[in-house]
């Protein structure tokens, strides 16, 4: 489990001591002892994982309160969470030398690292830490029995490598041969080694998120994972993070499955969640309305959109939901949460 603190700008709460953030004279707390929190038996029966995200207070004394939880994860993760940090202890913020109430938000990660990588129940692949597992060497992939296989040496294969303009001058990484290794040939027939290094060349580092089993044809030989990374790029020197999604098409050659397409695009944060046009894709109940589109006469005058959106409340906290649109099974909309707040349709059941 790794914990990230996060600090911005001077904040008050009214009727009280100012309260500080990281800036120009403030330092932000630094942890001294750290308790990891427990992976609760409902998200690891439901195979949840994911980033629990704390508003917390440290005081002058160095002891933490958690004012609210920013991002959680449901299945009793936030509340242990909570407890956890709150066990923390501190060298508290300082602002000109003198200790102060500190505000900073910590990530909390909860990673299952045990048993299958694939839920059966939702689809969803559920990839360790890259590099804590299998064989990827000499650029030639090891042996890929299964799509999932597939997806987690791709991103094993990306760390400790960094493109040839995020270097800072430096040879600081090693390239992409590994990751090109593990393409299908009818994919590198399209693209040569140097096209691949050039579509990487600002990238620093590769972040593996989540991958969802979109579809798969196992006597074809087809299968689409859908898939969510995190890239730190370096443009002109100055580095910069970006989210990317989209799909992985990944082949059986040879009794391996390999990567025989790659179409992933930048997350679309602006038109989301910062005055764009499209805030409506932040609810997954209406964009499971509009991806499906149900007749008028489900929608009973009993089950109407509020309800249904306190219905999944617990539910979609998970960043994965089902949605049954009619409340009989008739429209059920599977979807699963971007990083940027967005969600997406992975299935749609209709009968």
């Amino acid at each position: 489990m790794r914990c990230v603190l996060i600090a911005a700008v001077l904040s008050l709460v009214s009727g009280q001591q100012p309260v500080y953030r990281a800036g120009l004279g403030v330092t932000p707390p630094v942890v001294i002892n750290k308790v990891d929190p427990e992976f609760s038996q409902a998200a690891r029966a439901a195979r949840v994982q994911g980033t629990v995200v704390l508003e917390t207070v440290v005081a002058e004394d160095g002891v933490p309160n958690v004012i609210r939880v920013v991002r959680g994860l449901g299945y009793g993760l936030d509340e242990n969470a909570i407890a956890a940090v709150e066990q923390w202890r501190f060298n508290p913020g300082t602002k000109d030398g003198t200790p102060i109430k500190g505000s900073l938000n910590i990530e909390v990660n909860f990673n299952l690292d045990v048993g299958s990588l694939i839920n059966p129940q939702t689809g969803v692949i559920i990839g360790k830490a890259p590099g804590s597992t299998g064989q990827v060497s000499n650029g030639v992939a090891s042996a890929t029995t299964d799509p999932e296989q597939a997806v987690q040496a791709w991103y094993r294969a990306f760390e400790g490598c960094a493109g040839t303009r995020a270097q800072y001058g430096g040879y600081v990484g090693g390239r992409f041969d590994k990751a090109y290794g593990l393409l299908a040939p009818t994919l590198k027939d399209k693209m040569t080694d140097a096209a691949f290094e050039e579509t990487y060349a600002e990238l620093a580092n590769m972040k593996f998120l989540q991958a969802h089993l979109a579809s798969m044809d196992n006597s074809a030989g087809n299968a689409d994972v859908y898939v969510e990374e995190e890239r730190t790029v370096v443009f002109n020197n100055i580095p910069a993070v970006a989210w990317y999604q989209g799909t992985l098409h990944v082949t059986r050659s040879a009794g391996d499955w390999q990567i025989a397409g790659i179409d992933l695009r930048p997350e679309d944060l602006i038109s989301v969640n910062f005055g764009g046009h499209m805030p409506w894709r932040n609810n997954p109940v209406e964009v499971a309305q509009i991806a499906a589109r149900p007749p008028d006469s489900c929608m009973k005058p009993d089950y109407k959109y509020y309800d249904l959106v306190k219905k999944y409340q617990t539910d979609i906290a998970s960043g994965i939901a089902d949605i049954d649109l009619c409340g009989d099974s008739r429209y059920v909309v599977r979807l699963f949460k971007l990083h940027s707040g967005e969600w997406r349709v992975l299935k749609i059941q209709s009968r």
